[in-house]
């Protein structure tokens, strides 16, 4: 469990991405690149990309929470708690 703003920044290339996060930890992601299919907590969505920004319920720009930059393209991101 974080006790602060947890940054995860992924460049490069990659086929699929998945970052999993505690349940009850809000999150905000910023997709620079694009994805065939993009996962974020319940919500699903295809061929997204080009600068989309999401946050999820409870996001608190001060923390604890993870802002998560995946800065290149992907055929699969999956953001997701558990």
């Amino acid at each position: 469990m974080p006790s602060r703003v947890v940054p995860i920044r992924i460049s490069g290339g990659a086929s699929s991405i998945t970052v999993r996060r505690p349940a009850g930890v809000a999150a905000r992601v910023h997709l620079k690149g694009w994805a065939s299919q993009f996962v974020f907590d319940d919500e699903t969505f295809s061929t997204i990309g080009s600068d989309v920004r999401m946050q999820g319920p409870g996001f608190n720009g001060s923390g604890p929470c993870y802002d998560i930059e995946v800065a290149n393209s992907a055929s699969m991101v999956t953001i997701t708690a558990g």
